[in-house]
C-alpha cells in the first residue's frame, strides 16, 4: 500500500491499535489512575477522524477514541498523537491545542446549551532522544516569555515515552508488550535479537491461528521496512521461533519484493526454500526405499522440521548466551520435535544455555 510505504510507523501503529482489546489494555494500565477511574473502557470506540495536516504527516499521525464516563451517558475523548520522528518536536503542544479547540468548537455548534466533553490529550513517542516538553509559553517570540504566562493557554498532556515505560510489566497483555518492545527497538540494532521474542509473545497471546499469522506478519513487515539491520536470517529465526516459518515466509517475501524492499532477502529466501524442499525430497526418497514412498516422505518432512528447529534453537542460544556448550548441542541433536518446541519457549526465561534444554548445571 502506498501509505504503508510512505509512513510505515503510522500504518503499523494504527493497525495495532485498531484492535480495541490491545488499546483498552494499554489505556487501562498506562493512563493516569484518576483518569481511568472516570472511564468505562468497555464502551471505547475508535472514531474515523484524523486531524493532521498533510505537511505534518511525516512527523505525526493521530487517532481519536470516544469512551463513556462511568455511570453517565456523557462521553470523553482520548486524542492520541503519535510522534514518529527520532527527536521530539517543539510544536506538539500547538497540534494538541488545534485539535482540542476544533473538537470543542464543533461540539458547541451542534449542542450550544451543553457543557463541553472532556478531552484527554495523549502523546506516544518512540524517538531515540528523550522527549523535550515545550509548552505554548515556550514558543512565544519574547525575551522574557513568562510575562505572557497568564494570557497564554496552558494545559498538560499524557506522555508515553516508550523508552521510559515499563514495557514488560505483568499487567500488560502480551501483544501490548510486543507493541512497546518493537517501538522501542525499531531504530536500533538490538531489534535483531528482540524480534524472535516479539513473535513468541504474539504466538502466546491467545489469538486464533489465522489472527496470529496476520499479527506476526504485520510486526515483521514493519521491522523490515524500518530497520536496516533486519535481514533474512533474522526473519527466519523469528518465524521459526513462533512456528510460522513455512506459512509466512513466502507471503512476506512476495510483499517485500512487490514493494521493492529486497535488500538481498529474495535471494536468501529462495535459496532457503529450495534447499529445504530438496532436503525433504532426499530424506523422503531414502526412507521411502526402506518403508514405502509415502511413509518415507512423511518421515523426511518430520526430520527436516526437526533439523530446522534444532538449527533455529542453536542460533537463538548463540545470540542469547554467546556460545553453545557441547553438552547443550548434544542435547539439541537428540531432542524430538516436541522437545525442541518446548526448549524454544524456554529461551527467553532461561538464565543459562543449560536451562534452555532443561539440563542441570
Amino acid at each position: 500500500m502506498e501509505n504503508s510505504l510512505h509512513n510505515p510507523h503510522d500504518t503499523f501503529v494504527c493497525r495495532v491499535l485498531d484492535d480495541l482489546n490491545v488499546t483498552r489494555n494499554l489505556f487501562q494500565h498506562e493512563l493516569p489512575e484518576p483518569i481511568v477511574a472516570l472511564l468505562d473502557l468497555s464502551t471505547m470506540e475508535r472514531l474515523p477522524d484524523h486531524h493532521i495536516s498533510p505537511e505534518l504527516k511525516n512527523s505525526y499521525s493521530d487517532m481519536v477514541f470516544r469512551v463513556r464516563l462511568k455511570e453517565s451517558d456523557r462521553s470523553a475523548y482520548i486524542y492520541t498523537l503519535f510522534e514518529h520522528k527520532s527527536t521530539s518536536d517543539d510544536w506538539c503542544s500547538l497540534q494538541l491545542l488545534k485539535y482540542i479547540a476544533a473538537q470543542w468548537e464543533a461540539f458547541h455548534s451542534q449542542f450550544p446549551r451543553q457543557k463541553l466533553p472532556p478531552i484527554i490529550p495523549l502523546v506516544l513517542y518512540h524517538g531515540e532522544e528523550g522527549w523535550q516538553r515545550r509548552d505554548l509559553i515556550d514558543l512565544l517570540d519574547l525575551p522574557v516569555p513568562e510575562v505572557m504566562r497568564p494570557y497564554t493557554p496552558q494545559f498538560d498532556y499524557v506522555l508515553w515515552d516508550v523508552a521510559k515505560m515499563d514495557r514488560q510489566r505483568l499487567e500488560l497483555s502480551l501483544e501490548v508488550r510486543a507493541f512497546l518492545e518493537i517501538l522501542y527497538h525499531i531504530r536500533k540494532h538490538s531489534l535483531v535479537d528482540t524480534l524472535p521474542q516479539i513473535t513468541v509473545m504474539l504466538l502466546r497471546a491467545g489469538y486464533s491461528h489465522q489472527t496470529t499469522l496476520q499479527k506476526i506478519e504485520t510486526y515483521l513487515h514493519y521491522a523490515i521496512h524500518c530497520n536496516d539491520h533486519v535481514d533474512e536470517k533474522t526473519i527466519e529465526i523469528s518465524l521459526a521461533a513462533s512456528n510460522t516459518l513455512e506459512e509466512l515466509m513466502p507471503t512476506l517475501a512476495q510483499k517485500w519484493i512487490e514493494q521493492g524492499v529486497e535488500r538481498g532477502i529474495k535471494q536468501g529466501i529462495e535459496r532457503g526454500v529450495i534447499k529445504g524442499r530438496e532436503e525433504g525430497r532426499q530424506e523422503g526418497r531414502q526412507e521411502g526405499r526402506q518403508e514405502g514412498r509415502e511413509e518415507g516422505r512423511e518421515e523426511g518432512r518430520e526430520e527436516g522440521k526437526r533439523q530446522g528447529q534444532a538449527r533455529t534453537l542453536t542460533s537463538l542460544i548463540l545470540r542469547r548466551f554467546g556460545s553453545v556448550p557441547p553438552h547443550v548441542e548434544q542435547r539439541i541433536s537428540e531432542a524430538t520435535v516436541e522437545e525442541l518446541a518446548r526448549f524454544t519457549d524456554n529461551i527467553f526465561d532461561a538464565k543459562t544455555a543449560e536451562e534452555v534444554v532443561e539440563l542441570k548445571n
